[in-house]
């Protein structure tokens, strides 16, 4: 392990990463790193995928990428939004996951070694808390801190060897980062032990979702504004509970239009039942857009609606980082009682809260919303809350974990807060 005198060095591990800063995939992990580049040298070490360099530098951050196919253009696990849709949709993608892990696990030895990593940060169990830990071996040469968020954990549970797995992970870790009061329950279950995870959301750029342009274009369509969605169209995304709760909304607001930002498998379906609802004309499919552009629909809108759900495998989001992302837009804020949202909104104080599977239940906080004055003490309590999830604040506290880990320091204590 590197000694302690000079910058701290902090390399980075994740399968879900931008290949340019605006490309409309998920960039949380980006975010991170880039707060973490104002407290260490950075790097991040994800897989290569069609149009990405091996080697680059975005922002304050290098990022490198490793092969794990042969040949490269059959590389198909990693690419786009998610290994699980990757490892459901294609055959090529189920053939890879073996040696996914062994390249990430000496990718990530080699580049330790190279930069003289203190800390190794790894996003998700698998794949990339197992390829550190085979990489950080039994004798420590790093300081490992695992991010856990969600997906991991469902997946695990799923398996017949998750519980051995995850325990093998965590017995290599140093620290344990969860995004919310689910998933560190759900992981102590699959552990069958306290795991000491120490909760964390991921954050948002909150400037940058502050300030800018409104998205003014459905002013004509929308007399009454429009109400916002924003994620892949998946089944724990909740959509179609939100669809249904829409024609009550529209009962009280016949001007009012909903606005999906997104795509995934279930786009047919989910169109199939806003004609079914009779509602279509009250409902735009926008597609996916730049991150710059999601901020304005944030802004321009009159509720951004979070409608999550446990699905019938089982699984739920973590924190979803729209939730920070809408607080610091502005917008008022309706989310389901589900996982880590209820870490971050509290009920009629920051935001409202509804049960999930509850078209009723969540028309009814919608119209809520909508009548809030626009002078409520509630908008000063949510702008406070997106400032805590600030990603400065988010990478300090990452920073003081590690700095803590260097000087030798035990976990924190199991629930503790991290803003």
């Amino acid at each position: 392990m590197c000694s302690k005198p000079g910058p701290m060095r902090v390399l980075i591990s994740a399968s879900t990463f931008p290949l340019h800063s605006n490309d409309g995939l998920p960039r949380f992990v980006f975010d991170l790193a880039q707060g973490l580049s104002n407290h260490a040298q950075v790097t991040v070490l994800a897989p290569h995928a069609p149009g990405a360099l091996h080697q680059e530098r975005m922002a304050d951050v290098d990022v490198q990428r490793f092969t794990y196919f042969l040949p490269r253009s059959l590389q198909a696990l990693a690419y786009g939004h998610g290994i699980r849709d990757n490892l459901r949709a294609s055959w090529w993608a189920r053939l890879q996951p073996p040696g996914f892990i062994l390249s990430q696990a000496l990718a990530t030895r080699r580049l330790a070694d190279r930069l003289g990593a203190a800390v190794v940060n790894s996003h998700w169990i698998i794949p990339q808390g197992l390829s550190t830990a085979l990489a950080r071996g039994a004798r420590r040469r790093f300081l490992h801190v695992l991010s856990v968020h969600a997906g991991d954990v469902y997946m695990l549970e799923a398996l017949p060897f998750g519980s051995a797995l995850a325990r093998f992970v965590v017995s290599r870790s140093d620290e344990v980062m969860a995004v919310g009061t689910h998933v560190r329950d759900s992981l102590d279950a699959l552990l069958g032990r306290p795991s000491g995870a120490t909760l964390q959301p991921m954050g948002a750029g909150v400037r940058s979702f502050r300030e800018g342009p409104v998205e003014a274009s459905l002013g004509e369509r929308f007399p009454q504004g429009y109400l916002l969605f924003l994620g892949r169209f998946s089944e724990k995304k909740g959509t179609v509970y939100l669809l249904r709760a829409l024609p009550r909304v529209l009962q009280e607001y016949p001007g009012i239009g909903l606005v999906l930002i997104g795509y995934g498998v279930l786009e047919a379906p989910l169109r199939s039942e806003a004609a079914a609802l009779g509602i279509e004309d009250s409902v735009v499919f926008a597609g996916r857009k730049t991150h710059e552009e999601i901020g304005g629909y944030l802004r321009g809108s009159r509720v951004a609606v979070v409608p999550s759900i446990v699905d019938s495998r089982g699984e739920t989001e973590g924190m979803p980082t729209v939730v920070v992302e809408a607080l610091a837009s502005g917008a008022r804020v309706v989310g389901s009682r589900v996982n880590g949202i209820p870490d971050v909104i509290r009920h009629r104080e920051n935001g409202w809260l509804c049960e999930p599977k509850n078209p009723d239940d969540l028309a009814e906080k919608i119209l809520m919303a909508l009548a809030e004055p626009d002078d409520s003490p509630i908008w000063t309590q949510a702008a406070s809350t997106a400032d805590g999830l600030d990603w400065s604040a988010v990478a300090a506290h990452y920073a003081r974990v590690f700095e803590r880990l260097r000087e030798g320091s035990p976990r924190t204590p199991t629930g503790s807060e991290g803003t």
